[in-house]
């Protein structure tokens, strides 16, 4: 094909959130990354927008632009995010109205056909994206009928039309990621001292977590690369980019403790040198570690592991269908503390039913992780209630209103309390409301470490009055956080 036959198919990723951020940190845009490397290895041309990352985003999407693109791709998690998934979406379509918007990302595959009915919507890519943009992409360019594209939802003549189930890929036979169509230095991210990016090799969960829409887009099944896979491709980031820190965002590496024992052998034997700076892990797979499995990770180069903890009440873990103790928590932070890895506990409130006196239980367990381990951090986030899951469906039994639109799952946010939210007790409501922003500074500053110096210096001036509402549960005048949400410098980022 020549270039006038060759469309280029230009594909965005909208920010996640807006405003100032006291450290930004950027992920690499793998969600684009891995379908446009695809359809870079068939022939086609393609430009990637991130929004997020790229601070001169608007002159290169208006170049990208300057030609009439194949189809304008969009990727889009449920919250915030769509607020300017669909601006980008309504100003392409400004420029080329007869061009197919193709939405892909988390909420189209959970909501293909609610996504479908917004007007600058067309086509939505259910799943995994690389096969079937491809295909979808290949049919575009041929006129030919969309129907026989697996894994997409379209819209003909006001019929919305759902093409079946696609088959998950073969992340062994994927080509290397085609990292030359970003700036990668926009998405180094300096930890532990060695520059960092996100590295993922492998994909889903079998576990059941009430929360997670995992469960929902990948359906419970897990795949992964070979070890000697992922060598290959960590030996490609050194050599190409000098890259020797990676930040696995693998759900759960761990569901074979085998294939990830082989891992970080194969690691090992290759003398690469890496950092890892970031590896989720379940609690359970902790405790079934021993003194050898440990050493691996610490000489494997594993630097922090991630732990969902969810919860410190153990009829909310029940609830959520975590399948962990809280005493079996208590274990496991127990077993790490030896070693050098930095744990990283994480938590939720705001939950569907949960009380104030369960929400201060957590509060509690994860004031006894830090002390315990001084080498330990946690995070809080508020429950976000992502469609079809099972914990879903206990919010709208609590009194949640469905979305009946696209827009109305912007305000949605870990960041951020709606004023409709029926699923949260009241009193649990007005604590999770209140204390958001100064749980940031449970511990020992970790939030402050690497940030500009006026937020370092504001911030251990706040951190003992943060300390105090914590410990007394304190919600009265939270001025901090209303004049930080106000500012947009903290919470609502739609």
């Amino acid at each position: 094909m020549n270039k006038r036959d060759n469309p280029c198919i230009v594909l965005f990723n909208p920010a996640p959130r807006r405003g100032f951020q006291p450290h930004r940190r950027v992920e690499l845009p793998l969600n684009l990354l891995y379908p446009a490397t695809t359809l870079l290895h068939a022939g086609f041309s393609v430009k990637i927008i991130d929004q997020f990352a790229d601070p001169h985003w608007e002159r290169n999407l208006h170049d990208a632009l300057m030609e009439k693109p194949l189809c304008f791709g969009v990727s889009c998690m449920t919250g915030p995010q769509i607020n300017r998934a669909l601006a980008v979406s309504k100003f392409f379509k400004r420029f080329y109205p007869e061009v197919p918007v193709v939405w892909g990302g988390i909420h189209a595959s959970i909501l293909p056909e609610q996504t479908l009915e917004n007007p600058y919507v067309d086509i939505a890519v259910v799943g995994e994206g690389e096969a079937t943009l491809l295909e979808l992409v290949k049919a575009l360019a041929n006129n030919d009928s969309l129907s026989q594209v697996a894994g997409i939802a379209y819209k003909e003549n006001n019929h919305y039309h759902l093409t079946g189930q696609r088959s998950f890929v073969d992340l062994d036979t994927q080509p290397p990621l085609a990292y030359d169509l970003i700036d990668i230095n926009l998405y180094r991210r300096k930890i532990f001292g060695s520059d960092h990016l996100s590295f993922n090799s492998s994909r889903g969960c079998v576990y059941r977590c009430g929360f997670c829409y995992g469960s929902v887009v990948h359906r419970r099944v897990w795949r992964a690369m070979q070890p000697k896979t992922v060598v290959e491709h960590f030996r490609r980031m050194i050599r190409d980019y000098g890259i020797r820190g990676f930040n696995f965002t693998d759900d759960n590496l761990f569901v074979n403790m085998k294939h990830a024992y082989r891992v970080l052998e194969e690691i090992i034997r290759a003398d690469l040198k890496i950092r890892i700076g970031k590896l989720h892990i379940r609690i359970d797979a902790i405790q079934k570690m021993d003194h050898e499995f440990l050493q691996l990770l610490v000489r494997a180069g594993v630097e922090r592991l991630t732990i969902g903890v969810e919860s410190g009440n153990q009829r909310i873990l029940n609830l959520i269908r975590k399948d962990l103790t809280v005493e079996q928590v208590i274990e496991a932070s127990r077993k790490l503390k030896p070693y050098s890895i930095v744990p990283v506990y994480l938590f939720m409130m705001g939950l569907p039913t949960e009380t104030p006196q369960e929400f201060a239980q957590s509060l509690r367990l994860a004031q006894q992780l830090l002390h315990e381990n001084p080498r330990a951090s946690k995070s809080f986030n508020i429950y976000m209630p992502y469609p079809g899951t099972e914990l879903y469906k206990l919010a709208v039994e609590q009194g949640l209103r469905q979305p009946q639109r696209l827009e109305e799952w912007a305000p949605l946010n870990y960041r951020y309390v709606p004023k409709e939210s029926p699923w949260m007790v009241p009193e649990t409501k007005k604590l999770v409301s209140a204390l958001d922003f100064p749980l940031m500074f449970m511990g020992k500053g970790h939030f402050y470490k690497k940030t500009h110096p006026v937020v370092v210096g504001l911030a251990k001036l706040y951190h003992p009055i943060a300390c105090y509402r914590i410990k007394h549960l304190n919600t009265h005048f939270p001025i901090e956080t209303k004049l930080m949400k106000g500012l947009g410098l903290f919470g609502r980022h739609d």
